[in-house]
């Protein structure tokens, strides 16, 4: 009994340092996000921590833990097989712009029924319309790797994309919908606005 309170009290203690490490500064740095995501790729209870920390009150802690997430599962995209309910709740509910972009750049590392990409997918079609130019790219390139070898989503996603590629606005939102309409095999979209 007493090995057991020992080791919730020491995990206790260390998801409050990750929390401590996550937080402070300003919101537009990354902070530790990148020393976090080390120590949590190797170990999955550390993970486990961190993805909890993403719904943190604090929303500097918030999007430095769903970025370190998303780094650490850049290389071992199965520590979020555990989480798969809960990164597609983030991505179907209500979260901050900086949570929703690592999500949607996570949410294709995930192993999903067609039903749950259909859902995903869905779900970053509606990112387009944020006023973050960020959570849109992002979208546009979850919706491109949720699509896979799916002919009508793909169809889809290419027409998006043409309509970004053409459409005034946002530089970054143009160049990566004519960068993924290229690397899908959809050609070329021209932008002759100069």
């Amino acid at each position: 009994m007493f090995a057991l309170r020992s080791n919730q009290r020491g995990r206790a203690q260390g998801a409050a340092a990750l929390r401590e490490q996550l937080s402070g500064g300003d919101g537009r740095s990354i902070g530790a996000a990148d020393e976090v995501a080390d120590a949590i790729r190797r170990d999955a209870r550390q993970f486990a921590d961190v993805i909890a920390l993403m719904v943190d009150a604090n929303e500097v802690v918030r999007g430095r833990a769903a970025d370190a997430v998303e780094k650490a599962s850049r290389a071992r995209p199965r520590l979020l097989a555990p989480f798969k309910d809960a990164l597609l709740g983030f991505l179907a509910g209500s979260v901050d712009d900086q949570v929703r972009w690592h999500v949607l750049q996570m949410v294709p590392r995930l192993s999903l029924s067609l039903d749950e990409r259909r859902t995903a997918y869905a779900a970053a079609e509606r990112s387009m319309a944020s006023a973050s130019r960020i959570v849109a790219v992002e979208a546009l390139s979850a919706m491109f790797a949720l699509a896979g070898n799916d002919a009508v989503m793909r169809e889809h996603a290419a027409a998006v994309a043409r309509q970004c590629g053409a459409a005034p606005g946002g530089a970054a939102l143009r160049a990566r919908a004519r960068g993924l309409l290229w690397k899908h095999g959809f050609g070329r979209v021209d932008d002759d606005r100069g």
